[in-house]
């Protein structure tokens, strides 16, 4: 597992530019990059994959929910997201980028995650105590479950270890590893979704996404799933 992607390690970035509106982004290990585009567009990689994300997405809410409860916060269009319905469907089909375009249907709507062809920033860097973020360290003190502030200009925020990030891209003149100086940085890409004013949305296309990027990355190591 030391390798894959983790939920928490993937916070929800919210973009001041979009007023606000909630993004998630999924990086790819290298790997997966180098496997050949038919095994990246398989679609019975995620033919399972409503068993793990629906107990993924309703964790996730639980936690959210029980998160906005304790801060005396209130949202009630989030009454039809606090469990993953038997109606929703997700689903996917292959891409021009030699990936799955992941999809969510629910009300008639159609929401997205898939392959940004325009590489990424990764970033992590350390906190007041001078470590690096972690899942832990995002959500100690009441924070709301990771959700990351910032510009739409600015790095995607990870709270990977420096280690981690190495698999997830490569260090180049804009963006180095320094683990003195407190900053990670690597360029890799991504998968990422649509925007959205409620983060139930994104935190269900999060879980899709690190479910399918992941058995991807079991078929780079020829591994089962």
């Amino acid at each position: 597992m030391g390798e894959k992607l983790v939920r928490g390690e993937l916070p929800i970035q919210s973009v001041y530019q979009r007023r606000e509106a909630v993004i998630t982004m999924v990086p790819i290990h290298l790997a997966v990059m180098d496997l050949p585009q038919r095994v990246r567009t398989d679609t019975s990689l995620i033919t399972n994959a409503r068993d793990a994300v629906k107990p993924w997405y309703d964790e996730d809410m639980a936690y959210y929910l029980g998160a906005l409860k304790e801060a005396g916060t209130e949202l009630p269009w989030l009454e039809a997201y606090e469990k993953f319905r038997d109606e929703w469907q997700i689903g996917g089909e292959p891409d021009k980028n030699g990936f799955l375009s992941l999809s969510w249907r629910e009300n008639g709507e159609v929401h997205a995650i898939k392959f940004n062809p325009v590489p990424v920033v990764l970033r992590n860097q350390h906190d007041e105590f001078g470590e690096f973020y972690t899942p832990e360290s995002l959500t100690k003190g009441g924070r709301l479950i990771e959700i990351i502030y910032r510009n739409i200009k600015d790095p995607e925020i990870v709270t990977m270890s420096p280690d981690k990030l190495r698999k997830y891209g490569r260090e180049t003149d804009i963006a180095k590893i320094d683990k003195d100086g407190g900053i990670a940085e690597v360029v890799g890409n991504a998968f990422t979704s649509d925007y959205h004013q409620n983060m139930a949305k994104t935190l269900l296309l999060r879980d899709f996404a690190v479910f399918y990027l992941n058995r991807l990355f079991d078929k780079a190591n020829g591994s089962s799933p």
